[in-house]
């Protein structure tokens, strides 16, 4: 694997951002419909809110991987990573991650990440980067309101997602 460049995802590339966000969904890594529109009004909710986009590529300016996270005070939520297909299984995930946690993120903060659980790769990957099991999160998918009604069975591979925290009430 040749060196992988990175750059900060600026206006111009939001197009882009969602079609990356439908592959995703596509490929069960993420929920929700995939209509380039409604994507394209999350991604730039997002950047809106303070999350900021990483695209990694290619010394030919290809792009081969993207990340979408939010710093928080004390850790950084890594909402979607993706290496495209054609880039996996050549160290393109962990050149990004390395570059991610050694140039684009302050150190010592706590880095979460949820992973779905038709994603057994994914969570492959994760556990193979450090991160490990935190938290449950358990769901029953409404119909009817832009979510795809997928369930989720089998074991829970989530960690906690600090943008939607719920008190849990004292025993």
């Amino acid at each position: 694997m040749s060196t992988l460049h990175y750059r900060y995802a600026g206006l111009p590339d939001q197009q882009l951002l969602a079609q990356l966000y439908r592959q995703l969904i596509e490929e069960h890594a993420d929920t929700g419909e995939a209509e380039l529109p409604r994507l394209l009004r999350r991604v730039r909710q997002w950047l809106s809110r303070g999350y900021r986009a990483v695209l990694f590529e290619s010394a030919a300016g290809e792009t081969l991987a993207y990340a979408l996270f939010r710093e928080h005070h004390r850790e950084i939520y890594l909402r979607q990573f993706l290496v495209l297909p054609q880039a996996r299984r050549h160290g393109v995930g962990r050149q990004a991650m390395d570059l991610l946690r050694g140039r684009i993120w302050p150190a010592g903060k706590r880095l979460t990440v949820e992973v779905m659980t038709s994603n057994p790769d994914g969570y492959r990957f994760w556990h193979a980067m450090g991160y490990r099991d935190c938290a449950v999160t358990l769901e029953i998918p409404g119909l009817g309101n832009g979510d795809s009604g997928i369930a989720h069975a089998g074991k829970v591979l989530a960690v906690a997602n600090p943008d939607s925290r719920v008190p849990i009430p004292a025993r």
